[in-house]
């Protein structure tokens, strides 16, 4: 019989967010091989357990690292994360290295050359530390593998942390790094924000460039950061785009809509139905699995080397590739009626309030499933009907804090806006997040 992994809580709620390392930075608090090092030694005494990174670039680093420490004495101009140590997750071209996206899969050459995203972090003064654990080519919600495990979540070491982007928030959450890049799909950046007691912002659709990252659905892909706070969100937001976000602004007069959770303390929302949400997995499910399949044939992964998946995401592949022509025709009507209603619904309200998941994370022993109330949930279930609305209708989300549990695991809180309204819901996340620390 094999025995139960001992819960180990390597959460660090209270460390420095990336403002605040760039604020010592320029004040000459610390400097910015004073933060790699720091990081460093937390991946050296944690990881062991999280399992968060796949690849610590300790000699590149620290090479970037004196780098900043040499314009940092010359009295060059300084970048808005100028020092500070971010990861990377494993589906992003980083110049020199494979990009592996968790899989077996033969990943090609090395990059030779960084992502825009990673372009733009770097452009900013940013250090990048290494990459980040995914689940197995985005295409999962709990950043484990079959054959070779997976992230831990750092508040619980026996539970997932959420994925796809497993690894960015297993890796901020337990102070290794004060922001990570991710990818959301259907709530890869949100999910594992939820379950680690981070902020998770995904922006509408193209605000932030995906050139050089690993496709899983182009039209539903979409780049941002795993962060501490809803201001070190903002500012990523910033960077990754290279556009300045709308100060704070107030949040008096807006209607807000909510489904599914209770609205914070004081504010006044009014109870509204989520468009299509009996359809919204299936729907999700087409759109999404057609243009992954198409992706991996085009990039002669599948079926080529179908034996290579992982089980469970060659599953997933297989039932894509059994998707009927009508079953695709239906599906592109209904997602055509979805972004009819959503708009329509963003006319009556200006924010939706939504759960992100209405369970707590899964174990790592029993991944894809929570047992609650004695019923067993798939993880699935009890995620996508409340976040794949986001992503199939382009729309800026963010996922924020709100306290803990009776087992002391973070509870969240999801904000929706309309396209184009990521100060707004970056302004609401802010206003309803609960820091843990």
């Amino acid at each position: 019989m094999t025995q139960a992994r001992p819960t180990t809580c390597w959460a660090l709620p209270g460390a420095p967010t990336a403002t605040a390392l760039a604020a010592d930075v320029r004040a000459g608090r610390t400097d910015p091989v004073e933060l790699l090092e720091r990081s460093l030694a937390r991946i050296a005494e944690a990881d062991g357990d999280i399992q968060a990174f796949v690849f610590v670039n300790q000699a590149g680093a620290r090479r970037e690292a004196e780098q900043r420490l040499s314009q940092l004495r010359a009295g060059d101009p300084l970048g808005p994360l100028h020092g500070v140590p971010i990861g990377v997750k494993d589906i992003f071209d980083v110049c020199g290295q494979l990009t592996r996206a968790g899989s077996d899969v033969p990943p090609g050459l090395p990059a030779t050359k960084d992502a825009e995203a990673v372009r733009r972090l770097r452009s900013a003064g940013a250090v990048v530390v290494g990459r980040t654990r995914t689940h197995e080519f985005a295409c999962g919600l709990t950043t484990q593998h079959p054959l070779h495990g997976g992230t831990h979540n750092p508040w619980d070491t026996t539970r997932v942390p959420g994925g796809s982007s497993g690894g960015s928030a297993a890796a901020v959450a337990a102070g290794m790094v004060a922001m990570a890049l991710g990818t959301d799909t259907a709530c890869s950046i949100r999910l594992p924000a939820a379950w680690c007691g981070l902020v998770g912002f995904k922006p509408t659709w193209g605000a932030v460039s995906l050139e050089g990252c690993l496709a899983l659905a182009p039209s539903l892909d979409h780049g941002g950061a795993l962060v501490r706070e809803v201001a070190d969100a903002r500012l990523a937001m910033e960077v990754l785009t290279s556009q300045p976000v709308a100060q704070p602004a107030s949040l008096a007069g807006l209607r807000i809509g909510v489904n599914g959770t209770e609205p914070p303390a004081g504010v006044d929302a009014t109870e509204v139905a989520v468009p299509l949400q009996d359809r919204l997995s299936w729907i999700y499910g087409v759109v999404m699995g057609r243009e992954a399949v198409r992706e991996h044939r085009a990039a002669g992964r599948w079926p080529q080397y179908a034996d290579l998946y992982g089980a469970d995401v060659r599953a997933r592949y297989e039932r894509f590739d059994q998707t009927t022509p009508e079953q695709a025709e239906e599906a592109v009507e209904l997602h055509d009626r979805l972004r009819q209603e959503a708009a329509e619904l963003f006319e009556r309200i200006d924010l939706l309030l939504l759960p992100v998941a209405a369970t707590p994370p899964s174990t790592t022993a029993d991944p894809d499933v929570v047992h609650l109330g004695g019923q067993v949930v798939e993880v699935r279930a009890s995620v996508l009907p409340w976040t794949v609305l986001a992503n199939l209708c382009g729309l800026p989300a963010c996922s924020v804090p709100t306290g803990l549990d009776e087992d002391g695991l973070p509870t969240s809180l999801q904000v929706v806006g309309p396209p184009g309204a990521d100060a707004r819901v970056l302004d609401a996340a802010a206003a309803y997040a609960m820091p843990l620390g």
